[in-house]
């Protein structure tokens, strides 16, 4: 059976919109971890702390939960996206 053109042009907008959301992911994931090279970023006694020990301020504190949240809530949506855009895909 034939596919039609309609059908490949919608599996080519499926396609673009699985790269974006995929670059979108990987861009968030990879800016944690170039910004924040010693997370997790925490309390301590002396204040905020990274994985090593190094002090951080409460400012660098709330940048990381914000990146940390975003992360989370991301990738989920990103990945139950992609497989619901990959159920759609004919089989070859």
């Amino acid at each position: 059976m034939p596919v039609t053109n309609a059908l490949k042009r919608l599996m080519q907008k499926t396609r673009s919109l699985s790269y974006c959301i995929g670059l979108v992911m990987v861009v968030l994931f990879v800016y944690g971890l170039i910004r924040y090279p010693d997370l997790p970023i925490r309390e301590c006694p002396s204040g905020y702390c990274g994985r090593q020990g190094q002090p951080h301020t409460a400012a660098e504190y709330n940048a990381f939960s914000i990146w940390q949240t975003t992360l989370f809530i991301v990738w989920p949506i990103g990945m139950l996206i992609m497989l619901l855009l990959q159920r759609g895909k004919p089989k070859r």
